[in-house]
């Protein structure tokens, strides 16, 4: 009698047991797919966007090249998209209601907000800065405040919250061989492809640099940089990078550049400076980051202040030591590298 009722004890407990692990599993299931839907609903809204800014049309078939969604899964994302009126119907045209382009923006700001504070505050390679904000950008959770470096502006040039200036691409320049000598401003990296961005990132050219269109050629374009930089890009390049003339600082910026280009045979990076070679600061990269920028610039890495090398690592050139402003500091060579200065003697 005993051994039947622990044995009823038992399947009970085990049934229970069942039960509860089986609504668990069914609840993460839901909870799963509830979670992919919310992202593509999310990914969808970003899109059409994106696409209403460049004054593109958009239908189903977009959409689906774009999501990479199974036709009846999409149907299915749209029809949820619909009925929360956050698209409509335009004839076969998709289109964003004023609540799914406030959605989207929310997202867009989100996303804006992370690439920035990975790219300040923390080491996260920049070529996968965007990759990330993609799928943290869906989180509910997120609770981060940017640094202030750069204002509300992101790592690749677009301001957080609202609209940006209209630009273009250098690659737009290429048709008119007039633009040779003219100057830019720089206000947007485009960050995809992964391969062609970490290419212009190699190339040290970044949002708010100045450049100066020194030649036109057939299958690339050569500019010059308020640091010095005599940089040789190809078309493909220059279709991410994104433009536009500058009017406000129009004088002192043409002043700039005559004389980078009348004393350019001394410009150089503060790593191939010999020991006790002084030398002035053009400017230091937009790629130093973070903590390490914030430094330098207290330092006194600043435009026009007076640096020199003093002396090696005894173990051999990294690091090296250098004098600014009455103060010894050793660098990495991989630092000294993103430094642009200009020789005096």
């Amino acid at each position: 009698m005993y051994d039947d009722i622990q044995v009823i004890f038992i399947i009970f407990l085990s049934v229970l047991t069942i039960t509860f692990l089986f609504q668990i599993s069914t609840k993460l299931i839901i909870n799963r797919k509830n979670r992919l839907i919310k992202e593509k609903k999310e990914d969808i809204l970003k899109f059409l966007y994106n696409q209403s800014e460049k004054n593109q049309e958009t239908n189903f078939e977009k959409i689906q090249l774009f999501s990479k969604l199974k036709p009846e899964k999409l149907m299915k994302i749209i029809n949820i998209l619909l009925k929360e009126r956050k698209i409509k119907y335009d004839k076969e045209n998709i289109k964003l209601t004023s609540d799914g382009a406030k959605e989207a923006q929310e997202i867009i700001e989100k996303h804006r907000k992370i690439e920035k504070y990975l790219f300040e505050s923390t080491s996260v390679k920049i070529e996968e800065i965007h990759s990330i904000a993609e799928k943290e950008e869906h989180s509910n959770n997120l609770n981060i405040e940017p640094a202030n470096t750069y204002q509300c502006i992101d790592p690749h040039g677009d301001v957080i919250k609202g609209q940006g200036v209209p630009s273009f691409s250098i690659l737009k320049l290429t048709q008119n061989l007039d633009n040779t000598n003219k100057i830019f401003k720089i206000i947007h990296i485009e960050d995809e492809p992964r391969e062609i961005y970490s290419k212009i990132v190699q190339l040290d050219i970044a949002p708010f640099d100045y450049i100066k269109i020194k030649e036109i050629k057939t299958n690339s374009i050569k500019v010059i940089t308020n640091r010095g930089q005599l940089i040789e890009m190809d078309f493909i390049l220059a279709g991410n990078i994104f433009i536009v003339e500058e009017e406000t600082k129009k004088e002192d910026i043409e002043i700039l550049f005559n004389e980078i280009e009348e004393k350019i045979d001394l410009i150089s990076t503060l790593d191939k400076l010999k020991i006790n070679e002084k030398a002035k600061i053009l400017g230091i990269s937009f790629y130093i980051r973070g903590e390490e920028k914030r430094r330098l610039l207290e330092l006194g890495f600043v435009r026009n202040s007076l640096v020199e090398p003093l002396y090696n690592n005894m173990l051999g050139n990294d690091p090296r030591v250098y004098r600014i402003k009455n103060t010894n500091i050793a660098l990495r060579k991989e630092q000294a590298q993103k430094i642009y200065v200009q020789k005096l003697n």
